[in-house]
């Protein structure tokens, strides 16, 4: 995407809203749809999680404006959104990591089809394979079309489930909160069975993991939403909003789950176990929240890849999508959807908190030299 639209010094804060919801929009659809994640990086850690959940704050919002002052100051040079690695990290390490974030979204996909499986398996009772492979259709299908036709339905699917989960978390935390007082304790012996897993041992490990996958998975689309800015004012706003609404949302889910421990310990998709507890009804419109978060972000995954070995709109670019997307559901069907989040998910934020301490380090050195 380029942009010949030259800098001003005015602040629409129209536009910084606009880049908040869809950075927003890109996180909530990729980071806690089924709720598996926030257990796995916040919940295991019992009440240090807070501190996690804080952290994640801190380097999501700097990350996301680093990413966007990129895409600002590289309008003519980001020739794919993947290039943005090479502006912090050179053209050989940055380009190793173009290619590390090409697996990481092929194999996330497999993870979130996963994850539609196990939530319509839960819902309704039918096998996994069935809710993974409508998942995987109705994504193919999608990006054959060629994601320019439906980037404004995307758009306005995650402010949706922002407020949804919201105020799920919020509906669930005044509700049913007896476990709040033994929560730490039922976690410990959780983690320490097996019942639910860790992402690591160390709460501000998991909370770094979680922000390195982020990195991994959205950099590139970041830098393509800085393009749009007219300065750092705006990029700061927008940075600054997003991973505010996007840690509130966390911290929100994060205390639902204690609170009501022993009803979601061990399950597949907490979200919709909560959503059901509250009432039937409101089950199935979670369904249809999940769904619709996971299908928004396994498209952009799959267009992704498939744009970058062919062309986009190309016969041979539909047959690539059709083939890496029923290989990665094949992937996804292999292992149950929270050991493969266990697996992808923190191999890839590793990547990740390396390349965090490379951005972290180029802007001290930067500081330090002015």
């Amino acid at each position: 995407m380029k942009d010949n639209k030259k800098h001003t010094s005015t602040t629409n804060w129209g536009l910084v809203f606009v880049m908040a919801g869809a950075m927003t929009a890109t996180l909530i659809g990729s980071g806690f749809a089924t709720g598996q994640e926030i257990m796995q990086y916040f919940v295991a850690h019992e009440w240090t999680g807070i501190l996690g959940v804080i952290a994640t704050f801190l380097t999501v919002g700097f990350s996301c404006d680093a990413f966007f002052k990129a895409g600002l100051a590289s309008k003519e040079n980001l020739d794919s959104p993947n290039d943005v690695f090479k502006v912090f990290a050179g053209d050989k390490i940055g380009g190793l990591y173009k290619y590390i974030a090409l697996i990481t979204l092929f194999l996330t996909y497999a993870v979130m089809v996963a994850g539609a499986g196990a939530t319509i398996q839960q819902q309704f009772g039918v096998p996994v394979y069935i809710g993974s492979g409508f998942m995987y259709i109705a994504s193919a299908l999608t990006v054959m079309l060629g994601m320019d036709k439906i980037t404004r339905i995307l758009g306005n699917i995650g402010p949706t489930i922002a407020g949804f989960a919201i105020v799920l978390g919020l509906l669930s935390l005044f509700t049913n909160n007896g476990d709040l007082d033994q929560a730490s304790v039922m976690v410990q012996n959780a983690v320490a069975s097996g019942t639910i897993q860790a992402a690591s041992g160390n709460w501000l490990v998991s909370a770094l993991n979680y922000v390195g996958l982020i990195i991994m998975l959205n950099a590139g689309f970041i830098a393509q939403i800085g393009i749009q800015a007219n300065n750092q004012t705006e990029t700061k706003a927008a940075a600054l909003f997003s991973s505010g609404i996007y840690a509130l949302g966390i911290f929100i889910l994060y205390m639902a789950f204690m609170g009501a421990f022993s009803l979601i310990a061990g399950v597949q998709v907490p979200t919709l176990t909560i959503a059901n507890q509250l009432h039937p009804w409101l089950g199935y419109a979670f369904i249809v929240i999940i769904l619709l978060a996971i299908y928004s972000t396994v498209v952009s995954m799959l267009w992704n890849v498939a744009a970058s070995v062919t062309s986009d709109g190309t016969i041979s670019n539909k047959l690539a999508t059709a083939v890496l997307g029923f290989i990665a559901t094949a992937i996804g069907l292999f292992l149950p959807f929270d050991q493969l989040v266990n697996i992808v998910y923190v191999v890839a934020g590793y990547f990740g908190i390396v390349f965090l301490f490379m951005m972290i380090w180029r802007a001290l050195t930067r500081l330090l030299a002015k």
